[in-house]
């Protein structure tokens, strides 16, 4: 499988990143490209910013899309998914998407754990967008803005994070979902400390793109 990782925004260390946890999730034989925006916000946290990621997405698709098998967009709000599937003829998924079946394939509801108040209004548009908002347990995000390098949120911030994930699971929730790209690579080492599912979504929709794709001949 030749699988395109694209990500909306412009942060090559969050590219590297969501490389790192695509390739672990990738089988024997698999091929991941991970590309930035080549234009755009250096992190997606408002509507305005996902609204120029989404042209940006489409420029990448089209300049880097061909040859591929599947496509991957590594942002939360799914950026730009429709208009890209609409362009090309392989599975396109999102890693939102492939997040909440893969939380929703362990249990009823699930919680999400994302890493700044900012995130908080397209993290419940996302949610409302794929009509799951019964299915939410809770959406818990660390209090106060974030405002280093996008590419260090999980280095950063994987203690409260994690500190954030052991309480939700008292939330009523079978899974927790890490909410956005810049926590790819995260759940490896947040999930062992807890007793419910922690779903990184680019290794989810990794996994699905691997169940979705046909490789093509050579």
């Amino acid at each position: 499988m030749r699988l395109l990782v694209v990500n909306p925004n412009t942060s090559d260390g969050v590219t590297s990143a969501i490389a790192r946890a695509a390739r672990a999730a990738a089988g024997p034989g698999d091929v991941v490209d991970a590309v930035s925006a080549p234009f755009g916000p250096e992190l997606i946290v408002t509507e305005e910013d996902g609204a120029v990621a989404e042209g940006a997405v489409l420029a990448c698709v089209e300049a880097r899309g061909a040859g591929y098998d599947g496509i991957v967009i590594a942002s939360f709000g799914d950026t730009a998914i429709d208009a890209v599937r609409e362009r090309v003829r392989v599975p396109v998924v999102g890693i939102a998407r492939a997040a909440f079946l893969a939380a929703m394939a362990v249990g009823e509801r699930f919680s999400i754990v994302s890493f700044s108040p900012d995130v908080a209004p397209s993290m419940h548009a996302i949610v409302a967008r794929y009509g799951l908002g019964e299915r939410l347990a809770s959406l818990r995000v660390l209090e106060g803005a974030y405002e280093g390098d996008p590419a260090r949120i999980g280095e950063a911030l994987v203690e409260p994070l994690a500190e954030l994930c052991a309480q939700a699971q008292a939330d009523g929730g079978a899974a927790i979902v890490l909410g956005g790209g810049p926590l790819a690579g995260l759940s490896a080492a947040i999930a062992p400390r807890l007793r419910i599912p922690v779903i990184d979504g680019v290794v989810a929709a990794v996994a699905l793109q691997r169940a979705l794709v046909t490789p093509r001949p050579g």
